[in-house]
């Protein structure tokens, strides 16, 4: 007998619940009083439409009955793209070309950059990844964003969308910096090719979404020097007291293996050395960051001297020298690149230079 009436029970609460929600839940939804009805047999498509399954793939809608009520509409042809590659303008030549699009929401300051694809690539470069490095100037070295290619072969494809954060009243002072490079086997970057595109107020509005290219400058068509060259980056932090210098690659060297000998020096004291790890190849890669510290009032009786050398079991070998810095010890490239670092702190000044024989080691010493 209990446990009948505690059957009845359960029994009688459930049918009590049920109940109670069916007069909080309507069964039919309400619709808010600002949203005006439209019939489905009266509504035709604003594309030139009158099919209205047609309208239906155009337009997120809720149906109520005989009802139905739009939720808003897309335009499918403000999204379409290219798809034959002769539709995409080939550039003459062996230019690498860049396709991207730049849009600027003031609103939430933010600097939103499409990636879509590049064009023209070398043929020697159809079986290596492609990446494109994207930094906003004047940034952080470190602060970049990256976009890998979904295929491979000379006309790779990226579609990808990055967000820069950046000011309403610091958008005319800022370029956008993208670099092209192919990743081999061995894991190595080769650049191919950068573009800096600076920014201004007024131009973002007037191209706001649309596609734009643009042919990327390629460092390699400079002549080689005699004795090879070497591409260094040079930053100065005067807060910090700290001068960078990436060891980025070099070309035309006549050897197998090849390392970096960097050393500071202050009027004719070597006050640092430093060196980078061997690189192999006649166009070696390495890719190292080396830092030393100097003050602001040190930078006008100070210079870099840049050795490189062919590792050996006794001495190593030298294969080229080149020195960076002021009046007082360089001149012509090698003095544009130090007052260049000097005068813009907040970017990364980029280089090759030419290396100079070993003979030149006794000139400076």
């Amino acid at each position: 007998m209990l446990l009948f009436g505690l059957s009845v029970y359960l029994l009688w609460r459930k049918r009590l619940t049920q109940a109670l929600y069916r007069r909080l839940i309507p069964a039919t939804p309400t619709i808010p009083r600002c949203t005006t009805p439209m019939l489905q047999t009266s509504q035709s498509s604003s594309y030139g439409s009158g099919d209205e399954k047609e309208e239906r793939e155009y337009r997120g809608s809720v149906t109520v009955g005989s009802i139905w009520f739009p939720l808003g509409s897309i335009r499918p042809d403000l999204y379409q793209l290219p798809e034959e590659l002769s539709e995409w303008a080939l550039p003459d030549g062996s230019a690498v070309r860049l396709w991207f699009a730049l849009r600027y929401q003031q609103e939430r300051e933010q600097l939103v950059v499409s990636l879509l694809r590049a064009t023209n690539l070398p043929v020697q470069c159809q079986g290596n990844v492609t990446l494109v490095k994207l930094q906003l100037l004047p940034s952080d070295d470190r602060r970049h964003r990256q976009a890998k290619a979904r295929r491979k072969g000379c006309h790779p494809q990226f579609n990808d969308t990055f967000v820069f954060q950046v000011s309403n009243s610091c958008v005319d002072h800022c370029s956008l910096k993208m670099s092209m490079y192919t990743v081999d086997h061995q894991k190595k970057h080769h650049l191919v090719g950068q573009v800096m595109i600076p920014l201004r107020h007024s131009e973002l509005k007037e191209t706001a979404g649309k596609v734009q290219w643009r042919d990327l400058d390629n460092e390699s068509d400079q002549p080689l020097s005699q004795n090879g060259d070497i591409q260094v980056t040079l930053n100065y932090n005067q807060s910090l007291h700290r001068l960078t210098v990436v060891v980025l690659r070099a070309r035309g060297l006549q050897c197998c293996s090849v390392c970096a000998h960097v050393s500071l020096k202050i009027h004719t004291q070597v006050v640092r050395n430093k060196w980078t790890t061997v690189a192999k190849g006649n166009n070696p890669s390495f890719n190292e960051r080396l830092t030393f510290r100097i003050l602001p009032m040190q930078l006008d009786t100070a210079c870099l001297t840049l050795q490189l050398q062919q590792p050996s079991t006794e001495e190593p070998v030298l294969l080229g020298i080149v020195v960076i810095g002021p009046f007082m010890y360089a001149r012509g490239r090698e003095l544009e690149h130090w007052n260049d670092m000097v005068s813009k702190p907040q970017e990364l000044v980029r280089q090759w230079h030419p290396l100079g024989s070993a003979d030149t080691v006794q000139e400076l010493q």
